[in-house]
């Protein structure tokens, strides 16, 4: 039978499990113990990152948060997109789809990075 390390919450004096950074009773941060190693804490990908991204290159900006699915719909369907147009439409007319279609990338990137920040 293996034992679970433990140790008391300086705050409420509460017996918590060793690896635990907050107090479960009190909600306390918990010191760092020699031997122990501390725990990174994942502050997600910047929303702004992924904003400029998606300007340089439409689906970028998805790609770079791990939504690869979503990035190669945005670069694909406006490469396929600016194709057709292009047939019918000025290079001048195009080219602003092709603006309009990396600030609409950019726009969910950014919402994209919101909600995974909030949920951190």
């Amino acid at each position: 039978m293996t034992e679970e390390k433990t140790k008391y919450c300086h705050q409420c004096g509460a017996m918590i499990p060793f690896m635990d950074r907050y107090c479960p009773a009190c909600n306390a941060k918990q010191g760092i113990i020699s031997g122990m190693e501390p725990i990174k804490e994942d502050k997600g990908k910047s929303p702004w990152t992924a904003v400029i991204l998606s300007f340089l290159i439409t689906g970028l900006g998805q790609l770079y948060l791990g939504k690869r699915k979503r990035a190669a719909v945005f670069f694909i369907g406006t490469l396929i997109l600016g194709g057709v147009l292009s047939m019918s439409y000025s290079q001048e007319q195009v080219m602003g789809f092709g603006v309009l279609m990396a600030f609409i990338s950019a726009i969910d990137a950014y919402m994209i990075a919101s909600r995974k920040s909030q949920s951190i």
